[in-house]
């Protein structure tokens, strides 16, 4: 399948073939013209072969992500290198590394490297913010840190952009009391979706894609943005996915005029977030008034705070609109839904392991004497380590993320000296799939075993006299090596949140519902004759989901 922005370039090319005819000649010049640009940089790092000089390699990462990583990790396995090097222009170089030891550099903090590049590009590309918003953010060099960086000192406190964005991530979202919070709201807003849709005891065929793309989105998007905006804008889910159909063709920032369509869609998304946000505090509604971790017409405290101060500073409704609605709203729903689909696929198909699931899940689920509700325990279920173990494994193999960092100092790595202006990239395509790190005995790096992750510990039972042997959920010794959620300080903020909601919907739908295989289905409907694969389209853009539904019988329990 294409990829978005392949798709785009081509048919824009299509249309102006004069165009095309101009392009083909650049290409075959370029290579000569860069060649005079400068002598060959003297580097041991090795570099990733191109058919055409600074053109192949681009093409590939720009229009087809899965050939360029396997190209990637071919070339690295060929050289026995832990890094490779690439152009992403004739002046950009690109180093792509692997081993935990550099990993591990990647995310330290250290003034040598930034990840606000990438940034920059998200705001610029994806947000839609105006020019003024993102100005804020482009001057700032003070730092994400309480304290700024060294030549920085004099940043104005109003003016340290990242650094309070960072202080309010960390406070109202990272924190695991205001996890846990969102995760008991996600919990009730998830049963009353199900309950709603599947009585007791009656039977339901349903894709699992198709159902937590409708119920899980909801219950997600009320959960950081409240429930009043899902009634201002009913068809605002649909509007979600329609964005993340073409999200990936907007990161490189084609003028508009080649990209109308996805950039219309972003918009489309974006000034509805905008409207809801400027009506509901024309209607007076008091971001200072209320303290609690959620509440209907602006959600999670999260939330609620960024629009407050980025009000405060002088952003404008677009960025509002879209830096926090769209972002939280498609972050928390992009990433998350496609990882705990990989989960109840791989649950479903195999009934033992579904079964150990159910088992590990039920011990979690307590009932209030007073009120006969039933409820799970965050903390209990947070420790079980099949379900973990699955979780980790869905995130392992299916999230298809390029963690990148700037270079803005020379910057030594390990023996490498890396220039100041290249790019540094950490592949979780290329580390989660090495198999001298994940690989066993008849379970390669490639495939999916629910029991990777889990190893078995001898314990003392309450009586003090018989030891057991027990499972133990353990990624302790591949801290580098498991990177889906990016790292160091500019790590995915809800990563927490993130869990405990795959975790949790899982565990709701194992125990609450009987599951039970009905058949593999193309997107269009039409049977398949084979299980579900990646879909290409969405590699190196995080979460990858499947490209064939699942059909499943539910059958609701209690």
């Amino acid at each position: 399948m294409a990829s978005p922005v392949s798709h785009a370039l081509n048919e824009w090319l299509t249309e102006r073939p004069y165009l095309a005819v101009f392009i083909a000649a650049t290409v075959i010049l370029l290579p000569a013209l860069t060649i005079l640009r400068s002598p060959e940089d003297e580097t041991a790092v090795p570099k990733l072969p191109a058919a055409i000089p600074y053109v192949t390699n681009t093409y590939h990462y720009m229009t087809n992500m899965k050939t360029f990583l396997n190209r990637s990790r071919a070339h690295l396995t060929k050289t026995s290198k832990d890094i490779i090097s690439w152009n992403l222009t004739p002046w950009t170089k690109v180093y792509l590394i692997t081993s935990p030891r550099h990993i591990h550099a990647l995310f330290r903090s250290t003034p040598a490297i930034s990840s606000d590049k990438f940034f920059h590009m998200i705001c610029e590309h994806i947000w839609g913010a105006p020019l003024a918003d993102r100005a804020k953010f482009l001057a700032d060099k003070s730092g994400r840190s309480k304290v700024p960086l060294p030549g920085y000192e004099d940043t104005p406190a109003n003016q340290r952009y990242f650094a309070r964005m960072h202080a309010i991530i960390h406070k109202h979202l990272a924190v695991t009391a205001k996890a846990n919070a969102l995760a008991a709201t996600y919990q009730r807003f998830f049963e009353e979706e199900l309950e709603r849709r599947f009585p007791v005891g009656e039977t339901v065929i349903e894709g699992v894609t198709r159902l937590l793309r409708v119920h899980m989105a909801n219950a997600a998007t009320e959960t950081i943005a409240g429930k009043g905006i899902m009634k201002r804008w009913p068809n605002l889910i649909d509007m979600l996915w329609q964005f993340d159909e073409i999200a990936a063709s907007l990161v490189w920032g084609l003028p508009r005029w080649m990209n109308r369509s996805s950039c219309r869609t972003r918009d489309s998304l974006r000034d509805a977030c905008a409207q809801y946000v400027e009506e509901e505090l024309e209607k007076g509604f008091d971001l200072k008034g209320e303290q609690a971790d959620w509440e209907p017409v602006m959600g999670s405290s999260f939330q609620r705070e960024l629009i407050r101060w980025m009000r405060g500073a002088g952003f404008s409704k677009e960025a509002i609109g879209g830096a926090i609605m769209v972002m939280m709203i498609f972050g928390t729903n992009a990433n998350s839904i496609p990882v705990t689909v990989w989960c109840l696929i791989e649950i479903i198909k195999d009934k033992s392991l579904l079964e150990t699931v159910r088992e590990e899940v039920m011990t979690t689920w307590e009932t209030d004497p007073s009120t006969g509700a039933r409820t799970i325990n965050l903390r209990k279920l947070l420790a079980l380590p099949f379900l973990q173990s699955v979780y980790a494994e869905a995130m392992r193999l299916h999230v298809s993320m390029n963690v990148t960092r700037e270079v803005t100092a020379p910057f030594d790595l390990g023996s490498y000296k890396l220039d100041k202006g290249s790019l540094i990239q950490a592949c979780t395509e290329i580390s989660h799939l090495d198999e001298d790190v994940w690989g066993k005995k008849e379970h390669p790096a490639s495939e999916f075993w629910a029991a990777r992750h889990v190893i078995y510990v001898e314990r003392v039972d309450e009586s003090g006299m018989i030891v057991k042997r027990v499972p133990e959920f353990s990624m302790a010794w591949r801290q580098n090596d498991w990177f889906p959620y990016g790292g160091g300080i500019a790590i995915c903020p809800g990563r927490h949140f993130a869990k405990q909601e795959i975790m949790m919907t899982v565990a709701i739908l194992v125990t609450r519902f009987d599951l039970d295989f009905v058949e593999w289905v193309n997107k269009d409907g039409t049977p398949s004759d084979r299980p579900a694969q990646d879909d290409v389209s969405y590699a190196g853009a995080a979460a990858v989901p499947p490209d064939r539904e699942m059909k499943v019988r539910f059958t609701r329990r209690w």
